[in-house]
């Protein structure tokens, strides 16, 4: 199973503890180089932020920042599809558990079994257990929207992801948490492959500062709820195997 650790090619010290951590578990891995989205989006991705519905329902535009990391991730679903299998997908800034040698042979079994997407890292709220499978539980995530930082992903649920992504609407971690849009379900794996040291300032994701006016602020607390109303609806009709 590939692992991809998405980095800036420019990210020397971020690379090297990285490759350091990996190295030392034996963990065959490769570099994904991110977009810089302060550089520019490639092409064919120029036209799909939709900058519009982000400053009417989520008070601003994606900065160039977010527009990398999106386009850095999108990369990687197409990379997916075009293999044929799963990857694992992590960032450069994680740190990398114990858990995560032992885990990759199992996450290849999940993926043979049908799982579309699962979570390396930990994320707040509430969990269902699903199943424990090698000595690891699988859970699903009633809340999927905050990080990006470690998950593996399958060809279907890549396709999933990519289908919803004509238009980029709002931050990727946030995208794959709203599980009522691309109908991918949010599950996660326990213990934790990779964990957030919190230790280094983020490279490819920077969110500038904008001031938001005030019926922006607005909206956006209305569609906040709209969102909080569809995901609560979606998963308690899909927290199962």
């Amino acid at each position: 199973m590939k692992v991809y650790v998405i980095s800036l090619a420019n990210s020397h010290e971020r690379r090297e503890r990285i490759s350091n951590i990996l190295n030392s578990m034996g963990i065959n891995f490769r570099f994904f180089d991110a977009v810089n989205g302060r550089e520019g989006l490639p092409s064919d991705l120029v036209g799909l932020p939709d900058d519009t519905h982000r400053k009417i329902f989520r008070s601003r535009p994606l900065s160039p920042g977010e527009k990398g990391c999106y386009a850095s991730h999108y990369r990687l679903w197409q990379k997916c599809v075009e293999l044929g299998e799963a990857i694992v997908v992590i960032e450069d800034d994680c740190l990398p558990t114990d858990f995560m040698t032992g885990a990759i042979p199992t996450l290849q079994k999940l993926h043979q079994n049908g799982y579309e997407y699962i979570r390396l890292e930990h994320q707040k709220g509430k969990a269902t257990l699903l199943e424990e499978v090698d000595g690891m539980q699988t859970v699903f995530w009633h809340n999927n929207l905050v990080g990006t930082r470690g998950y593996s992903i399958s060809p279907n649920g890549a396709k999933k992801l990519l289908a919803k992504s004509e238009r980029w609407l709002c931050a990727v971690d946030n995208f794959i948490g709203e599980s009522y849009r691309t109908k991918l379900k949010c599950t996660g794996l326990i213990p934790y492959i990779v964990l957030d040291p919190n230790d280094m300032e983020t490279t490819i994701q920077i969110g500038e500062n904008e001031k938001t006016p005030l019926y922006f602020k607005v909206t956006r607390e209305l569609y906040r709820f709209y969102r909080y109303v569809r995901l609560t609806s979606w998963n308690s009709l899909n927290n199962r195997l």
